[in-house]
């Protein structure tokens, strides 16, 4: 068996595409139970609680799709590589570990500082991805690839609106907590909530749209 690196690499690239688009519409679906005032307010916690960890794949395999993408592009005249690349790899993979350790330490002071640290780190690579794609787009090189230059601005714009879902989230506990208080608040509350997953969805349907566009661009590339 003979097998070429860069196809290894692409096939990764697709997979973690397919896993972070997968983990993201089960988070979807599985936050639709989050609004059904049928159900307990402990039960819809429990699915809450479930609806963290599934969307860990998604969290991880955008961070995995940063090294994994500038590893095949490479070929395209990319000048990130040698020394370089290996940094962007091993930056990578603290921050994949710094996402992890958000997780296993919420609801903990532990657990929100780290969780400020991985939001200046996605402010960090938003700004450099846009400069980067942009500077791209506009001068027509180091990346002379439009299709490429285009897939590096998508991969900010959607760490942009992962933040914007995090703004969402942030106010998911208060309106939880209106419902245990019950009375009028529990109504409040319960209004509150279905207003969070309506704004919800509009962000997944955006995150969709913008991974599809970069599927899009990375095997079609017209331009």
């Amino acid at each position: 068996m003979h097998i070429i690196f860069h196809n290894f690499i692409a096939f990764v690239h697709v997979f973690l595409f397919v896993f972070a688009i997968g983990g993201d519409i089960a988070v979807h679906y599985i936050g639709q139970y989050l609004t059904r005032d049928k159900l307990s307010l402990e039960e819809r916690l429990r699915v809450r609680q479930m609806r963290f960890i599934v969307d860990m794949s998604a969290r991880s395999a955008l961070v995995l799709l940063l090294p994994v993408g500038f590893t095949l592009a490479q070929a395209y005249g990319s000048p990130i590589s040698g020394n370089w690349l290996v940094t962007l790899w091993m930056a990578s993979l603290l921050w994949l570990l710094l996402v992890w350790l958000v997780h296993v330490n919420k609801g903990t002071p532990l657990g929100e500082r780290l969780g400020k640290l991985d939001i200046g780190i996605r402010y960090a690579v938003i700004i450099a991805m846009a400069s980067f794609g942009g500077y791209c787009l506009i001068t027509g090189g180091p990346i002379a690839h439009t299709w490429l230059a285009i897939k590096i601005v998508l991969f900010a714009v959607i760490l942009l609106n992962g933040l914007w879902i995090r703004q969402i989230v942030k106010r998911w506990p208060a309106a939880f907590e209106l419902v245990k208080a019950g009375g009028q608040d529990a109504v409040r509350g319960e209004v509150l909530i279905k207003e969070l997953q309506t704004k919800t969805n509009r962000a997944a349907l955006c995150i969709w749209i913008l991974v599809v566009l970069m599927a899009f661009f990375g095997e079609v590339k017209p331009y």
